[in-house]
């Protein structure tokens, strides 16, 4: 049997319980395309996170109306997937690293493609919050404490 490809794993990841309850705040058609970079910078794959009737799901290819998009190396991508946590807020701080990792082999970079009502409106702070206050308080020593200052964070990383 073949191995599976990251957009497979990815699946069977988004469907933990862990990750559906990350994700309930999401909005049905939230669209987050995340493209997995190969050694030459190219896209190795491409597929796009959504919520479906209150679940998440995945669909191979590029988002019709994305969001944010997602860039992993596959360095990070194992790194996502390879963590055995199955509580949000240590799972949010592994992915918040590697947003900030200075090694750009395993580095997540996020780019924003609707503005903050859009974000807001569609329920992306909501996974923020899902996070608790061990997910609050390593954005906090980040300089990230309150919604202000993500959104100032955001906006900065946007431009």
């Amino acid at each position: 049997m073949g191995q599976d490809t990251l957009t497979q794993r990815f699946q069977t990841y988004f469907d933990r319980d862990v990750a559906q309850k990350a994700a309930s705040s999401l909005a049905n058609g939230a669209q987050i395309e995340i493209q997995i970079q190969g050694g030459d910078g190219k896209p190795a794959e491409t597929f796009t996170f959504t919520r479906e009737n209150r679940k998440n799901r995945i669909v191979p290819g590029p988002a019709a109306e994305p969001q944010l998009l997602f860039l992993l190396t596959e360095q990070a991508a194992e790194a996502i997937l390879s963590d055995p946590s199955q509580e949000i807020g240590p799972i949010g701080v592994g992915i918040a690293k590697l947003i900030l990792s200075p090694d750009a082999s395993r580095r997540v970079s996020i780019r924003f493609k609707a503005g903050f009502l859009t974000l807001f409106t569609q329920g992306y702070f909501g996974v923020v919050t899902a996070g608790g206050a061990h997910f609050a308080s390593y954005l906090a020593s980040k300089g990230l404490n309150g919604m202000g200052a993500i959104k100032a964070a955001l906006k900065k990383k946007a431009d």
